[in-house]
């Protein structure tokens, strides 16, 4: 897979890693009980649905993953050629981060309770947002960590350790941002809530302000 190679990656990767965790749990507490980002547990959610017969759960599983399919897709169908994929990273972090604002005025609006339509039209702007992130973190291609799904990065990170003796710093870092960015949403959401879903945005902005000042554009 052709990469975009432009430092300071790591940093980009904590950040989008920080924003997941605080996404994913303004979307678990205030959403449904499901994730943005998560999708192996939204699709043990959507089993549990379907075996328990609670459609509720089992719709907002399945919103959530239809959304961030929907995401990647599209991502991926903007930044098809590689050529021009460098240029387009900075459009795709600025339409997460309006997607994320969307989803912060939303809870806003509702007074940290959303319900009903409102409920499902922010997952919906989350679980979109976090799927064009993983397309647009998969262009800067750090190794061993992806900004959304960790399994496989702690995985590699343990493989690394004991088979090499060797630690995946970047890896490390990204799980730890994941912690740092759930625990800081966490605290927001028990005691400030309508400003919990601020945070996200906050920190994607960052990002795009790294993409667009670094140099080889």
């Amino acid at each position: 897979m052709n990469t975009v190679s432009r430092p300071p990656t790591t940093l980009i990767g904590c950040l989008l890693s920080a924003a997941s965790g605080a996404v994913d749990v303004v979307v678990f507490t205030g959403l449904g009980h499901v994730f943005a980002s998560v999708i192996t547990g939204n699709v043990v959610v959507i089993g549990v649905g379907i075996g328990s017969g609670d459609a509720t759960a089992m719709s907002h599983a399945a919103v959530a993953v239809l959304a961030y399919a929907v995401g990647v897709a599209l991502a991926a169908g903007f930044t098809r050629s590689n050529r021009s994929a460098a240029r387009r990273l900075g459009w795709l972090h600025l339409a997460e981060l309006v997607a994320l604002v969307c989803v912060a005025a939303l809870w806003i609006a509702a007074d940290a309770h959303p319900g009903g339509a409102t409920a499902y039209a922010a997952l919906v702007l989350a679980a979109g947002a976090m799927g064009v992130q993983t397309r647009a973190f998969a262009l800067v291609g750090v190794p061993g960590l992806s900004s959304t799904y960790f399994t496989g990065t702690l995985t590699g990170l343990l493989t690394d350790l004991v088979v090499d003796g060797r630690l995946n710093r970047s890896a490390a870092l990204g799980l730890l941002s994941l912690l740092a960015g759930a625990s800081a949403s966490g605290a927001l959401v028990s005691h400030a809530a309508v400003a919990a879903p601020l945070l996200p945005p906050v920190l994607v902005a960052a990002v795009l302000f790294l993409t667009l000042r670094r140099p080889g554009r």
